[in-house]
């Protein structure tokens, strides 16, 4: 399995629209990922497996702090490490202080994942997802 991660251009928007359409219930835009992509603060990779799309990560960055707005990966990429070469390549692409992120509270290998860079639980987000409703544990890790 060949992974390549790259960083996400405008080039990706239509791969990174699939993606989405694939993992989340609340789907992005087009627009949107383009208008994030072409924001100077945000920080956006991708995964490709043998030249097809297999997921990705955005993360906005302002002074040093991080906010990780999506970490994805196609279904049948999942327990294949994309994930985590995702989180290895942004920071280390990036000077960050600390970084923050929200994720479902019943996501127990996402927050395992998380918690193996050292991401630390520091609060409860009640009721913050929907499609369905749930909780966000909010999480933390510092540089």
């Amino acid at each position: 399995m060949n992974i390549k991660i790259l960083k996400a251009t405008k080039d990706n928007i239509t791969d990174i629209a699939g993606i989405e359409k694939s993992c989340f219930s609340i789907p992005w835009t087009e627009k949107s990922i383009g208008d994030s992509i072409s924001g100077g603060n945000t920080f956006f990779n991708i995964a490709y497996i043998d030249g097809e799309p297999a997921g990705y990560m955005s993360m906005q960055v302002i002074l040093g702090e991080g906010d990780i707005m999506r970490v994805a990966v196609l279904p049948q990429y999942r327990r294949h490490g994309i994930a985590k070469r995702l989180l290895d390549d942004c920071f280390s692409s990036n000077t960050l202080d600390v970084v923050f992120l929200d994720v479902r509270e019943n996501n127990i290998p996402a927050i395992k994942l998380y918690q193996s860079f050292d991401f630390k639980s520091i609060d409860i987000r009640k009721n913050y997802y929907s499609n369905p409703t749930e909780n966000a544990v909010m999480m933390k890790k510092e540089f």
